[in-house]
């Protein structure tokens, strides 16, 4: 090779010597140049086509250039030429060059670039290129491997849509044909894995299911280690459809760990091939269910055995090992086999709990800061557990302790998890203690969530709420900067919707103390002006805490405060100033002052309190000052959605938040039964006013007009009229015009409804409601008034005027019904109207055309077979209609290319009588890897000029899909 590519060794030692970034780009648009000079030369003037190539080009010059490309690309430059190239190298019968060809398809190319379509039967015939029985196999057999394995690199790499769906029927052979190599099988499995990331619905999953489990019987650990990378990915996606594979798994996995089965060359440190295990264990993660097999065949119980037979060896022959490598291996199956018990939950052995904890243990201890970390976050999620695992966490409560002072943050955090997931009824308040303790110690980078964790216990498990009220103000008064304004508002929350008891005033009177400092944190002050604006008036009594002093301590801070405190301040002292008289006099300058605020809220809140008593009555100020109502209790509070926020869904420490306590419970009992008790006297206060009452009211019916009979035919008609047309008239009768206009770009659309009036008088109270649709996303504008709720409100439209609304929708799931809209409004004669409508946003609105060859068309028009994925229904031609002739043919393909937005697929059809389509519907929804879900869809259209029928054929991923286009087919070809 050294001695063939001279020039690119020349050309990388300038890159590589270059002096500055501007030296390099010189170079490299020099060679650039010279490389499209080289590529366009011996070109006649004729062959301007992109797919051109240089045939003057020896074999040694386009491999060189093209080796230059790739190394400029991959450099970070703009490569835009030379793909014809790539693709003759690809095209080539010369390994060496079909070599270089992949590697620069793989680099050069993506998937939605319109050359890909010129070499997809190269690819396809690289692929079975080595399909042949091993014996009839020639000496360069190892070669078509080899070029198998290049082909297979590339539609990983490339991965493009249209790859995918042309391909992925050959890749899946190569991998489960027996007479594929164990290295074309594990590229199969593994490029396989990147397509379905790609297309998550490329085939189903229960049809696949036997191919996974013959290679699973497969000897050699690479094909099992790819082919279980496969299956966990596809396995993660529908879990159901892979559960009867667990068998084949357990089988392996004690293979590997019982009888120590495994070749020498995975042999890892005397371990036999941690990565099979860890993927093995990974799986069965996915089924916590497995172990309760009730009715379990004699088989399914043997699995059961082994697989805990397994688990357990692994328990107790892991331990810290002298070897590096060797005991990160170890523990990484290990860690896998213990997050498997955390899966079983309580349905697992109870050993297998209790000797995870005891090793776990050991692990939290030892001086590897790595395996300190793991055993304190396992640990936590084994100590979520029922069944004693809760118990068995708290005989290491002084090693976590001892943890939290670590060097190291990262074990700091996960000993943080651990103490919270501990945590209960019983040691709450000693494992508060000590956080706030260390709280004083603690580095800025970890007091934030450790003041965040101290909140929320303290609320999940004070029995007394007035503890919670003192551990907040600690943790105000030791790390103010980090308890955010949730933190206080929930101690806020908590006061008030907590009338029982003295709760109230004793936390007004502990913050008026703790406020009473000039020196003071803000969130202190803020916090007191609340509770003392609301509750301050319950302890006026006591000695050296009247209005008049509430006011002086609260004012102190005025100067040192921000706007968000000075507008809490401002309405304290309005409640301060309606509660007690003393308080006017010193409220009233504060007032005047900030009437002039730079700060607009300050200056609104101080105008308005400074206005209100002269604009309304004592008794209305007085309604409009009181304390404010119990806060609603939302199933989630904002620490807990805060807490989510940091840690995600599967922390431990979110789902032990998410669990009520036996504290909360208790609190949750008592409020909902005062509040039953208040609606108890409610009912019985009203009661009492009807038996008093004499009173009554008449009701007059009043009759609703809906659409006439004699409108709905063309009404129907104009709806499928308006399915496949850009504009048009929705409904019209003697009063009303609904027209439509809609555009559709992708999974987005844009739809103005008009409505006019063409009677002789106005039209009041016109409103328009449209349900709400789970596969839509739709923003509203219209006339305003249009879209009023109330019976009342709504819109007028004059005579020969217009009301407008204006829809702006993203698809976000396939549907088969268009969504209803209510037409209302009354008459000046007191007649009301309602007309139930549909809106025609159907399916093929979000539909983009594909053109696909014939043989592309017809691979996936046999993949797609099935009763799920197909709809087929016959329809007669309207009796008025012509002959079926051609011309009638082509006024049917205009309705499946321009009407139903699909791309006509010409080649494939065999007789002028067959119209063959397909198109992508777009949706706005993504899947995990933040990619579009689109569903690929086909349609056939067949005609019977004797029977004068047509036969309508649609098949897609997706039911919903294949039933939208066949309605909307159906119907246009009635009207065609």
């Amino acid at each position: 090779m050294a001695s063939q590519a001279r020039g690119l060794q020349n050309f990388i030692s300038d890159l590589r010597n270059a002096k500055s970034k501007e030296e390099e780009s010189n170079r490299v648009e020099r060679e650039l140049a010279k490389i499209r000079r080289k590529f366009a030369a011996g070109l006649s003037s004729k062959s301007s086509s992109n797919d051109a190539s240089n045939p003057a080009l020896s074999s040694y010059q386009r491999k060189k250039y093209v080796w230059k490309l790739v190394y400029i690309h991959v450099l970070g430059y703009e490569v835009d030429f030379g793909h014809s190239e790539v693709l003759m190298l690809v095209k080539s019968n010369k390994f060496s060059e079909k070599q270089v060809g992949y590697v620069a398809l793989s680099l050069l190319l993506r998937g939605g670039d319109p050359l890909i379509n010129t070499i997809v039967n190269t690819i396809r015939s690289d692929l079975i290129s080595a399909g042949a029985p091993s014996h009839m196999k020639s000496s360069v057999g190892s070669q078509n491997d080899t070029t198998q394995s290049l082909a297979l690199c590339s539609i990983a790499n490339i991965s493009g849509l249209e790859l995918i769906q042309a391909l992925h029927v050959e890749v899946q052979h190569n991998l489960v044909s027996k007479t594929s190599s164990p290295n074309v099988k594990k590229k199969s499995a593994l490029c396989l894995l990147r397509l379905v990331r790609t297309s998550p619905n490329l085939f189903a999953g229960r049809e696949f299911a036997p191919h996974i489990a013959q290679l699973l019987q497969d000897r050699h650990l690479g094909v099992l280690t790819s082919t279980m990378s496969l299956l966990n990915g596809l396995a993660g996606q529908h879990p159901a459809e892979y559960e009867s594979l667990i068998p084949y798994v357990v089988h392996i996995l004690g293979m590997l760990v019982l009888k120590k089965a495994c070749a020498k060359e995975y042999l890892y440190y005397r371990t036999p091939s941690p990565w099979l295990q860890i993927k093995l264990l990974k799986f069965l993660q996915l089924y916590p269910q497995a172990l309760l097999e009730k009715d379990a065949n004699p088989s399914s119980k043997t699995s059961i055995a082994q697989l805990t037979q397994a688990v357990s060896k692994i328990l107790t022959e892991t331990d810290v090992s002298d070897s590096i490598n060797k005991s990160n291996a170890d523990h990484a199956i290990l860690f896998e086999a213990v997050n498997l018990i955390v899966c079983w939950g309580s349905t697992g052995p109870q050993q297998l709990r209790e000797g995870a904890m005891k090793l776990l243990g050991k692990f939290i201890s030892v001086r590897e800061p790595n395996i300190r970390y793991l055993g304190l976050m396992t640990m936590a999620k084994l100590a979520q557990l029922d069944g004693g695992s809760a118990e068995g966490v708290k005989k290491h409560q002084a090693t976590v302790l001892v943890s939290l002072k670590d060097a190291d943050i990262s074990v700091r955090r996960r000993a943080l998890d651990l103490l919270f997931v501990m945590c209960d009824s019983d040691n709450a308040e000693r494992i508060v203690d000590e956080l706030v303790n260390h709280l004083v110690l603690a580095d800025a980078a970890i007091r934030e969530e450790m003041v965040l964790k101290i909140a929320i216990l303290a609320e999940k498990y004070a029995t007394d709420l007035r503890w919670y009220v003192d551990t907040i103000l600690k943790l105000i008064s030791i790390s103010g900067d980090h308890v955010s304004d949730p933190i206080w508002h929930r101690v806020v929350q908590i006061v008030t919707n907590h009338p029982q008891g003295d709760l109230q005033a004793y936390a007004a009177a502990t913050l008026l103390v703790a406020a009473s400092p000039r020196r003071c944190h803000e969130t202190a002050v803020r916090v007191a002006a609340y509770v003392l604006g609301e509750f301050g008036f319950l302890i006026a009594e006591r000695p050296g805490m009247s209005g008049e002093e509430q006011f002086r301590i609260l004012h102190q801070h005025w100067h040192n405060s921000d706007a968000t405190t000075r507008a809490i301040l401002i309405s304290t002292y309005a409640k301060l100033a309606n509660l007690y008289e003393e308080c006017r006099p010193l409220v009233a300058p504060v007032f005047a002052r900030c009437k002039n605020s730079v700060d607009v809220e300050i200056q609104q809140r101080s105008a308005e309190y400074a206005a209100m008593r002269e604009a309304f009555s004592p008794e209305a100020v007085e309604d409009l000052l009181r304390e404010m109502p119990p806060f609603e209790d939302k199933e989630q509070t904002a620490l807990e959605m805060r807490l989510k926020e940091k840690e995600g869904e599967d922390s431990a420490a979110v789902v032990k938040a998410a669990r009520p306590s036996a504290a909360q419970r208790q609190r949750a009992a008592q409020a909902a039964a005062a509040k039953a008790a208040e609606e108890e006297a409610a009912r019985q206060n009203d009661r009492d006013i009807r038996d008093d009452s004499n009173g009554y009211t008449n009701g007059k019916n009043s009759v609703v007009v809906g659409i006439p009979k004699e409108v709905i035919p063309a009404m129907r008609k104009a709806f499928s009229n308006l399915c496949t047309s850009p504009s048009g008239v929705l409904f019209e009768n003697s009063l009303l015009q609904v027209g439509v206009k809609h555009e559709y770009q992708g999974s987005q659309g844009r739809i103005t409804v008009f409505f006019g009036n063409l009677g002789s008088n106005l039209l009041k109270h016109f409103r328009v409601s449209i349900d709400d649709c789970d596969h839509l996303r739709v923003q509203k504008q219209g006339t305003e008034g249009l879209l009023d709720d109330e019976d009342g409100g709504g819109c007028s439209v004059a005579v020969r005027t217009q009301a407008k609304l204006l829809l702006l929708v993203e698809v976000m799931a396939p549907f088969d019904d268009a969504p209803a809209m209510r037409v209302k409004f009354e008459t000046t004669e007191g007649i009301k109207h309602e007309y139930p409508l549909r809106l025609p946003i159907v399916a093929t609105c979000f539909m983009e055309p594909v053109i696909l060859e014939a043989g592309a068309f017809m691979q996936r028009w046999k993949s797609l077979e099935g009763q799920e994925r197909e709809c087929q229904e016959i329809v007669k031609a309207p009796q008025n209609a012509p002959e079926i002739d051609e011309e009638y043919m082509d006024r049917i393909a205009a309705i499946i290319t321009e009407g139903l937005k699909f791309g006509r697929c010409a080649g494939c059809d065999p007789t002028p009588w067959t119209i063959s389509g397909a198109a992508t519907f777009r949706t706005g929804s993504k899947d995990k890897n933040g990619n579009n879900i689109n569903v690929g869809c086909l349609v056939r259209v067949e005609a019977n000029p004797q029977a004068r029928a047509f036969r309508v054929t649609t098949r897609t991923l997706h039911p919903l899909c294949s039933k939208a286009v066949k309605n909307v087919a159906l119907v246009s070809i009635k009207l065609a």
